[in-house]
C-alpha cells in the first residue's frame, strides 16, 4: 500500500539478479564529507551500485575529497554560477541535471543536504518520476528567511522525497510534524560521523611542521588546543573582525592555549594575519585536509566554527563546540549534553563562552562514541541498508537511537 507523500510505493521491488543504481548528487566539499562513507559502504557490500555526479561551481573541491576517500566521481556537469543570482544558476542546474539523466537512468536519486545543487537535483528527479532520498532531511529552523534560502530548499525537497534519511530523532519528529512520518523517514544518524572516524584512521602526520609542533605540545600535555575553523565566503569583514577580536581575548586569557585557525588566502586569512599575527601561540595555516583537521579536533580542548560537520563530530572525542553565526550579541546554551553553544558574532560573547568551554571540557579518555548525540560511526551502514529496502532488497533496518 503506497505510504502518504510519497511518489512511489515503498518498497520498490527490484528485478532478480540486477544491481541497483542510485545516483548520488555531490555540489560541494561538505555534501561530499557527508556522501562518501555512504558511497563506500554501497560499494563495499555490493548490492547497490553507486554512481557518483559532482555538478556546480563546488564541483573541484568536492572531487578532491571523495578522491581522498577512494572515491571517483563518475559524471561532472560543469557548471559555474560566475556571481549568477540563485535562481538563474538553479535553472542552469536543473537543465544539467535533466540531461544527465536522460542520459542515464538510475533507480533512485540521492541529494543531501539543502542546496541549490541539492533542490535542483531532487526535483529534476521528480520530474522523470524517479525515487528521491534525502539525506541529512529534517533540518529546519522554521523561518524561511533564515538561512535563505537554504530552509525553503529543506521543506521543498521533503515533498519529493520517496526516502528521508534524517540524522536524530529530532529532525524525524520535525518532518512528522510536516506529515512526513512512517516507514519511509528511518533516523540514521549523522555520516559526518562515520567521516570523521574514517579520517582519523587515515591521518599520518601534519604537512605545517607548525601544526604538527602544536599537536605534539597538546598531546605531551604542556599546552590546550582552541580549533578555529570557519568558511571564509560567510562572513562579511565587520563580523569576521568581532570573532577573530573574541579568538585574540581568548589566548590571553588562557595562558596555556594554542590556536590553530586554517584559513585559504583571501580577505579572511589576511585579517586574522592583521589580527591575530602578532600573538605567538596563534598558528595561521591553509586549509587543512579532512585527516588533519579530524585529528587537531580529537585533541582539542574546545572548537570555535560554522561548519556543522564539525560540530557534529566534536563529541565524539569530548569536545566541547561553539558555533558561531546569526545576529550579532545572541548566543545560546545546549539544550543537551554534546550538542554546541551558539552565538553570533560579538567580541565578548565569543571570547566568554569559549573560555568556558576550554576550562571545562571533558576529559577525552572518559568518552565512548556512543555519547555522541548524532552519531554512532554507522550511519553509512544504516543509509545503504535503508536505500536497499526502498529498492526491495531487504527488511527495513534499525534506526539510531542516542544513548540517554
Amino acid at each position: 500500500m503506497p505510504v502518504p507523500n510519497t511518489l512511489v510505493p515503498l518498497p520498490v521491488p527490484t528485478e532478480p539478479g540486477r544491481v541497483p543504481e542510485v545516483l548520488l548528487v555531490v555540489g560541494d566539499a561538505a555534501a561530499a564529507v557527508k556522501l562518501a562513507p555512504l558511497a563506500t559502504a554501497m560499494r563495499d557490500r555490493r548490492r547497490i551500485r553507486p554512481v557518483v555526479l559532482a555538478c556546480g561551481d563546488g564541483a573541484a573541491a568536492a572531487t578532491e575529497v571523495l578522491s581522498a576517500f577512494g572515491i571517483a566521481t563518475d559524471v561532472l556537469v560543469e557548471l559555474s554560477r560566475d556571481g549568477q543570482e540563485t535562481s538563474r544558476a538553479a535553472a542552469q542546474l536543473l537543465a544539467g541535471f535533466d540531461h544527465a539523466l536522460a542520459d542515464r537512468t538510475p533507480d533512485a536519486v540521492l541529494v543531501q543536504g539543502d542546496s541549490a545543487t541539492a533542490f535542483s537535483a531532487a526535483m529534476a528527479a521528480f520530474w522523470r518520476r524517479l525515487p528521491v532520498i534525502h539525506l541529512d532531511a529534517g533540518v529546519r529552523s522554521y523561518d524561511l528567511t533564515e538561512p535563505f534560502p537554504q530552509e525553503g530548499h529543506r521543506r521543498l525537497i521533503a515533498q519529493v522525497c520517496s526516502l528521508h534519511l534524517a540524522s536524530t530523532p529530532d529532525a524525524s519528529a520535525n518532518l512528522a510534524d510536516e506529515a512526513h512520518a512512517g516507514p519511509k523517514v528511518v533516523t540514521v544518524g549523522s555520516t559526518a560521523v562515520d567521516a570523521g572516524f574514517d579520517a582519523l584512521d587515515r591521518h599520518l602526520r601534519h604537512r605545517d611542521e607548525r601544526v604538527q609542533a602544536v599537536e605534539d605540545a597538546v598531546v605531551a600535555g604542556d599546552v590546550r588546543l582552541a580549533l578555529v575553523v570557519l568558511d571564509a565566503a560567510r562572513w562579511s569583514p565587520e563580523s569576521a573582525a568581532q570573532l577573530l577580536h573574541g579568538v585574540a581575548d581568548l589566548v590571553l586569557a588562557c595562558p596555556d592555549l594554542e590556536v590553530v585557525l586554517p584559513a585559504p588566502r583571501g580577505p579572511l586569512r589576511h585579517l586574522a594575519y592583521e589580527m591575530l599575527g602578532r600573538l605567538v601561540r596563534v598558528t595561521i595555516t591553509d586549509p587543512l585536509p579532512l585527516p588533519e583537521l579530524v585529528c587537531l579536533l580529537s585533541v582539542a580542548a574546545a572548537a570555535v566554527t560554522d561548519s556543522a560537520t564539525l560540530a557534529e563530530q566534536a563529541p565524539s572525542f569530548g569536545v566541547p563546540t561553539l558555533v558561531v553565526g546569526g545576529e550579532p550579541g545572541s548566543w545560546a546554551e545546549p539544550e543537551r549534553p554534546g550538542y554546541p553553544w551558539t552565538a553570533g558574532p560579538d567580541r565578548a560573547v565569543v571570547a566568554r563562552i569559549a573560555e568556558k568551554l576550554v576550562l571545562s571540557h571533558v576529559e577525552r579518555l572518559a568518552v565512548s562514541p556512543t555519547d555522541n548525540p548524532f552519531g554512532d560511526g554507522f550511519a553509512a551502514v544504516r543509509c545503504e541498508q535503508a536505500v536497499q529496502w526502498l529498492l526491495g532488497l531487504r527488511e527495513r533496518p534499525h534506526e539510531f537511537t542516542p544513548r540517554p
